[in-house]
């Protein structure tokens, strides 16, 4: 990474864990700028607005959430099913510091989507990017006759991201893990696989 790079994914770092806890709304480029400890000059060398900071700072969210999600799903050494359940549980780490301030994409989907169309744009793109992983990681069991559904892999991943964003904006309001046990609980009855 070039010194240039290097310092805006400290601003896009900073910046992102005040946005994330404070909301877009909630934060302001001065807050993102004392939060990485640069001058407001700075923050437009490398953005055009506060809206470009934050499809920015989702396409970073993204990219690692797809390398993590890569590595959990698609190790097919490990049955399907198997890699949806670890896929879930595995998030269970970032979802417990969700209960404080939620998951960022969520929020911003939660929070932009009525106002911006390029941030709703972005965050849609990216659940599908999602639905579609465990998507094809249900077809795989389909394919290995571990998921015997006859619910179409299209719409039962559908609804278990569904179900899973739920659970998320479920744990972040009520400040407790207790929608997480129960999504847990019952995804082997979804998946047809009995605990």
């Amino acid at each position: 990474m070039s010194k240039r790079e290097l310092k805006k994914d400290h601003l896009l770092d900073a910046g992102l864990q005040v946005m994330a806890t404070r909301g877009y709304n909630g934060t302001s480029i001065k807050d993102i700028v004392d939060a990485a400890d640069v001058p407001k000059g700075s923050f437009y060398t490398y953005f055009k607005s506060k809206e470009d900071f934050a499809v920015e700072a989702l396409e970073k969210v993204t990219e690692e959430r797809i390398q993590h999600n890569r590595h959990l799903l698609g190790n097919r050494s490990i049955p399907p099913l198997e890699r949806l359940n670890r896929f879930f549980i595995d998030n269970i780490g970032e979802c417990d510091q969700g209960i404080k301030g939620g998951c960022f994409i969520g929020n911003m989907c939660q929070e932009m989507s009525d106002s911006s169309e390029v941030i709703r744009l972005k965050v849609r793109q990216m659940l599908r990017n999602n639905t579609q992983a465990i998507e094809d990681v249900l077809e795989e069991a389909r394919l290995d006759g571990s998921l015997n559904s006859p619910i179409a892999s299209a719409v039962l991943a559908e609804f278990l991201f569904n179900a899973w964003e739920g659970t998320l904006m479920r744990m972040k309001a009520s400040k407790c893990r207790e929608p997480m046990n129960a999504f847990l609980m019952l995804l082997p009855e979804i998946l047809g696989k009995r605990a």
